[in-house]
């Protein structure tokens, strides 16, 4: 088993060790000869468009996202267990979160000749999902901690009451604060790299509200418990962090005139002190309510992030002013985010990952 992994783990060294030298071998096919005369201000009509400015320079850009969410916890927040005589089966319920728009808007300098830059942004997104579901009386069961000790003080039993309906709403808010100090340089005329520093900060908050419907309090568990028909519970995930971050932003032209079409590939991380705050309440149409009493995390925070496609740029005005436009994969991973207590899993540690499509506007001046 040692002599397999071995293996993987030598076969792995061997083709990261392989794309940084195949990339810099395609880069070299591009070079074109080095021209620099360009004046700050103006270029001559006959020069192809060059990626730095002997000038400082300001910049604003725009991001269109279309993000997805996923979410461990969010896999199983009912069961629907059913038996008989011969066999039993438990069928594990899922929050989908649909592709929903967001946004992410910055401002930033370059210094022209000394290649340092510096830049803000911040990201906006906020998700929904839901899920219901109906079934045979006395088969859905919750798996969250209130709904466990309806009737159930002692905390006798499987589960809480089992129902016949259900349903819920799992809505996730998104917002991050990002600066970043960067130096960009060129390893040719076509492949550069821009490795940079900075902080990120924000906050991201969650919201579960769900509805039980018709329960049955048939079971000798709970015997004597006050009938009821509708019960609510609530649950709220919420986080806020800070620290420091870094990544590096690679770029390899494709085709140099008088515009430019390259393929980037940006990859960051983050290492954040967090705090998560958390709520938890259960009331029924009888006005019985059960509170969990849930202490707040103070810790490490960690994130990822790719980002990953194709870009434009081009020039006008004597090269003075640049617009470019970026359409790629976007991925960020943030670790330990869902931390509530879960009647089935005791205290998660759960991951979120938010993907999808990320364009971006971007202009110079």
């Amino acid at each position: 088993m040692c002599k397999k992994k071995k293996a993987a783990l030598l076969r792995h060294d061997l083709i990261f060790s392989f794309i940084p030298a195949f990339c810099f071998m395609l880069s070299l096919s591009a070079m074109e000869p080095s021209k620099n005369i360009e004046q700050c201000g103006s270029k001559p009509s006959n020069i192809s468009v060059k990626q730095d400015r002997d000038c400082g320079h300001f910049d604003v850009f725009a991001n269109l996202i279309i993000w997805t969410a996923k979410e461990a916890g969010a896999d199983c927040w009912a069961e629907i267990i059913t038996s008989d005589i011969f066999s039993s089966s438990n069928d594990l319920l899922e929050v989908n979160f649909g592709w929903d728009p967001g946004f992410k808007v910055g401002a930033g300098y370059k210094g022209g000749k000394s290649r340092w830059d510096t830049q803000t942004c911040y990201t906006w997104f906020h998700t929904k999902g839901s899920d219901d579901i109906s079934g045979a009386p006395g088969t859905i069961h919750s798996t969250f901690l209130g709904n466990f000790y309806v009737d159930n003080i002692f905390g006798l039993g499987l589960s809480g009451p089992p129902y016949q309906k259900a349903s819920i709403d799992w809505t996730i808010q998104f917002n991050i604060f990002d600066w970043e100090l960067g130096y960009d340089f060129s390893v040719s005329n076509a492949l550069s790299f821009r490795p940079f520093l900075g902080i990120k900060g924000g906050w991201i908050n969650q919201s579960i509200d769900s509805k039980w419907v018709n329960p049955d309090l048939s079971n000798p568990d709970f015997f004597g418990a006050q009938p009821f028909n509708i019960g609510i519970e609530s649950l709220k995930n919420n986080y806020w962090g800070i620290g420091p971050g870094a990544g590096v932003n690679t770029r390899w032209d494709l085709f140099r005139g008088e515009s430019l079409f390259y393929l980037f590939g940006d990859f960051a991380g983050a290492m954040m002190w967090g705090h998560w705050s958390f709520n938890d309440v259960y009331q029924n149409d009888i006005n019985q309510q059960v509170t969990v009493d849930l202490q707040d995390i103070n810790g490490g925070s960690s994130m990822f992030r790719t980002f990953m496609g194709f870009g434009w740029d081009t020039y006008w005005r004597q090269n003075r002013y640049r617009f470019s436009t970026k359409l790629g994969y976007e991925m960020q991973f943030w670790l330990d985010q869902l931390q509530f207590y879960s009647f089935t899993g005791g205290r998660l540690t759960n991951n979120l990952s938010l993907q999808g499509g990320t364009f971006e506007f971007c202009f110079d001046f």
